[in-house]
């Protein structure tokens, strides 16, 4: 499968819509309006087939200025096991060190691929930033059961 990996662009927010709103449906990320994910869209990368279509998409989104995390990564059932969701990684990392952020962050239930990526396990409570951004319209708040992962870039 031929893809590039390219910041999204406002062309991509329907496609990073349904794609998430899948994931959110499954209840493996946290929904998102086309309004947040257009608000979001200079912190989303893609991974695009020739012709356009949206294979995956992923988030680094600044939380302060010593940490980011990464946020709404998504990859189309279908094409998942590829490698995409590990390259689009690997670009939010890229962006996370232009942008001289030293520390990432995700909240996931995918511990071993991120794992694989080089993020350790580490306590939630290590990141109140966090809490006070999206996790507040998460319907899990009282009872997450994601597992948070760090990178010391």
């Amino acid at each position: 499968m031929e893809y590039t990996i390219s910041r999204a662009t406002a062309a991509d927010v329907e496609g990073i819509f349904r794609l998430t709103s899948t994931m959110a449906a499954d209840q493996l990320m946290l929904a998102r309006s086309k309004y947040k994910i257009a608000t979001m869209l200079p912190s989303f990368f893609v991974a695009r087939t020739a012709d356009g279509a949206v294979l995956a998409c992923g988030s680094c989104s600044v939380l302060w200025t010593d940490l980011a995390e990464i946020c709404a990564l998504a990859v189309v059932k279908k094409y998942q096991g590829r490698g995409i969701g590990a390259a689009l990684v690997k670009a939010l990392i890229e962006e996370a060190r232009r942008l001289k952020i030293p520390k990432l962050v995700t909240l996931t239930y995918q511990v071993k691929f991120f794992q694989n990526l080089g993020f350790t396990v580490i306590d939630k409570d290590a990141f109140p930033r966090k809490v006070w951004r999206e996790c507040l319209e998460c319907p899990k708040l009282e009872a997450c059961d994601e597992t948070a992962l760090f990178l010391d870039l």
